[in-house]
């Protein structure tokens, strides 16, 4: 081991010139020559180098900025995958909960590690298989809050709409004279024989039903189903109410089918209900349903007498089908079966969009209020009669 001594000569082209030519501004350059520690120093002579040199340095200079170039394109590319990866690390950090990840990138060699970036977007991919069922649960959770306070929201409304008729039904009154209350009379006798009747099936057939003019306009997340019936003789009760839909003949119907007992079917899924009403006398029946954990109630007479879960939850009621009363569908609106027909009277069918509650339900079974359905509405013009289905006057209530 030993140092190398450094030997500077000062040089210039013309350094062999002395006297008036000799050029006193121009800049001196060094020429730094390696030297063994132990030799004489007197002995390495100082050349100046031959005229080919500064050619030679030319190209160097050259190659290096073309070198500079290619170091640059190197950092911009090392600096876009470093971004690249920030952003997957973040992502990563924001499914795990906290970034306790190996280092992505090589800070010895300044370059990135493949298999790093490699091993970070398997992560991720397994971070995404793990959370499915933690982002489905919380999306049924977020789900359930947002149908509660859209049936809150419904309910104070249709409520804040009966406050609001019936008031400005009695500021009208107050104002009315003898002439505007003998209208206001007719008018309510009249819309009261709109709805004022039964329908009545005799026997069982596979043609004898009623056909309601409505459908629904869009998808539906929850139900009431309310009307009287009075059974007639025979085993089963048959099918009083059907809706079937593109693709689900039993997307919603009620039957009592031979020795079975009556059933609610939401989506072809049935569940059985708790009530009686084989006794050839009118009752008031009431079903809802709410597709948050698929929950349900049975009301008869205004009490309730059967409730449960799971019956088709989180699913939702089809648009476009079509109603009918009497009998059972097989497709869209037809292939009836008469041993499914419905044998026995019906009147004031209606239907709703949202579970109506308790009270409301007792109310209407005794004739404490005359709720009407936003989706099926009990009139006259809505209910077309087919196969020789009679039609009597009927008030249920009277």
């Amino acid at each position: 081991m030993f140092l190398l001594p450094l030997v500077l000569s000062l040089f210039h082209p013309t350094f062999a010139t002395s006297g008036p030519d000799f050029n006193y501004g121009a800049h001196p350059r060094f020429v730094c020559t390696p030297i063994p520690a132990d030799a004489d120093p007197s002995c390495f002579h100082t050349n100046v180098p031959p005229s080919g040199w500064w050619g030679a340095s030319d190209e160097a200079k050259a190659t290096i900025l073309h070198l500079r170039e290619s170091l640059v394109q190197q950092k911009e590319i090392i600096l876009d995958q470093r971004e690249t990866i920030r952003e997957l690390t973040a992502k990563l950090t924001l499914c795990e909960g906290a970034g306790r990840g190996p280092s992505l990138h090589d800070e010895h060699h300044g370059s990135v590690s493949y298999s790093h970036h490699k091993g970070l977007s398997a992560n991720l991919h397994q971070c995404k298989r793990n959370s499915t069922s933690t982002y489905s649960s919380s999306l049924k959770e977020l789900l359930q809050r947002k149908i509660s306070t859209l049936e809150e929201q419904l309910h104070h409304h249709t409520a804040a709409l009966g406050s609001s008729a019936d008031q400005h039904h009695d500021d009208d009154s107050g104002h009315r004279d003898d002439g505007d209350h003998h209208d206001d009379a007719s008018n309510k006798k009249h819309s009261k024989n709109l709805d004022a009747f039964q329908i009545s099936f005799p026997m069982r057939t596979n043609y004898m039903y009623g056909r309601m003019k409505r459908t629904l306009l869009q998808e539906i997340f929850a139900l009431t189903l309310c009307l009287w019936m009075k059974a007639g003789v025979g085993p089963g009760l048959g099918t009083p109410f059907s809706y079937s839909a593109p693709g689900q003949a039993n997307e919603l119907v009620l039957i009592e089918w031979g020795n079975n007992p009556i059933e609610l079917l939401i989506d072809d899924k049935a569940v059985t209900l708790p009530l009686s009403l084989s006794d050839g006398k009118w009752h008031h029946v009431c079903v809802t349903w709410t597709t948050r954990d698929g929950q349900w109630e049975a009301y008869q007479d205004g009490v309730q007498r059967g409730s449960g879960t799971n019956l088709s939850p989180w699913h939702s009621i089809k648009p476009g089908g079509v109603f009918i009363l009497g009998q059972e569908q097989d497709t869209l609106g037809g292939r009836f079966d008469a041993t499914q027909s419905y044998v026995g009277e019906m009147s004031d069918l209606h239907m709703w969009s949202h579970a109506l509650s308790a009270a409301d339900i007792y109310s209407l079974a005794s004739c404490g209020s005359h709720l009407r359905g936003d989706v099926i509405d009990w009139s006259e013009s809505e209910v077309e009669l087919h196969g020789g289905v009679a039609r009597y006057p009927f008030d249920p209530c009277h």
